[in-house]
């Protein structure tokens, strides 16, 4: 997988109703100026990345149906050669939990475990920094029709 084409999956609660969730991914790169003698952030499509820029990934969602969407997910995988910066998804009105095992299982942030083989061929479960954060999962209640939102992180390229 490429590092500006990520993959994103959503997934929405059995319905009734005729919900429609379409969604938009963008990515840009941050570029520091130096305007009137500080530097400012900025971010930039990210045609061209090398090792150390931030990258900020954003998917776009609007529900085009005539029904409210009740639980939806939305989920997009760490790209490879690159690290989750802490602290930096957001999505707001949902919950984000964060996988450290390739999608296998979620946690909230504090509470993200991985599996390792110990000495002598046994299994051991350790707590997992953001730096070992496979997948983002966003989670939310309700998308009415017509409404529209975004999710987002960051990730410095290796």
């Amino acid at each position: 997988m490429g590092l500006v084409n990520a993959l994103f999956l959503i997934a929405t609660g059995a319905a009734i109703a005729d919900p429609n969730i379409q969604l938009d991914m963008s990515v840009a790169k941050e570029v520091v100026i130096e305007e009137n003698g500080e530097e400012v952030i900025h971010w930039v499509d990210a045609q061209e990345i090398e090792p150390g820029q931030k990258l900020r990934y954003t998917v776009r969602y609007v529900n085009a149906g005539d029904e409210a969407a009740t639980d939806v997910r939305i989920e997009n995988p760490i790209p490879d050669l690159t690290v989750y910066v802490s602290d930096s998804a957001s999505g707001e009105g949902s919950t984000i939990v964060f996988s450290a095992d390739g999608g296998d299982t979620y946690a909230p942030p504090g509470e993200v475990t991985y599996e390792v083989t110990v000495f002598g061929g046994g299994k051991d479960r350790r707590k997992a920094s953001p730096e070992r954060f496979t997948n983002i999962r966003w989670l939310i209640e309700e998308i009415p029709p017509g409404s529209a939102g975004e999710v987002s992180f960051v990730v410095t390229v290796q």
